[in-house]
């Protein structure tokens, strides 16, 4: 199994792998997952449940932000909310 050790940033990791005839796509500092036909459609998609995820977040940021298995994904999202649209949100993956 590869091993990629990452320092802490505002950058976004998107990892995709072909599985089963679609590719899916995973954001580990989000703990978010799809998939799509092609690489470029999961990782579109992924873009499109992290910026519903931090909508959601900062909805109950209060509640999120003090959880156990969400409050390190504060930094992300309030970088994702700060940059309002898909195609800045899409800089932040790398």
């Amino acid at each position: 199994m590869p091993i990629a050790i990452k320092d802490v940033s505002d950058k976004l990791t998107a990892i995709i792998e072909p599985s089963e005839g679609v590719y899916v796509a995973s954001c580990p500092e989000l703990d978010l997952a799809t998939e799509g036909n092609t690489p470029e459609e999961s990782l579109d998609d992924l873009i499109d449940i992290a910026i519903d995820y931090a909508e959601q977040y900062m909805e109950d940021f209060e509640l999120f932000s003090k959880s156990p298995n969400r409050s390190s994904h504060k930094p992300y999202i309030i970088e994702i909310h700060n940059r309002g649209t898909k195609e800045r949100v899409r800089e932040l993956f790398t």
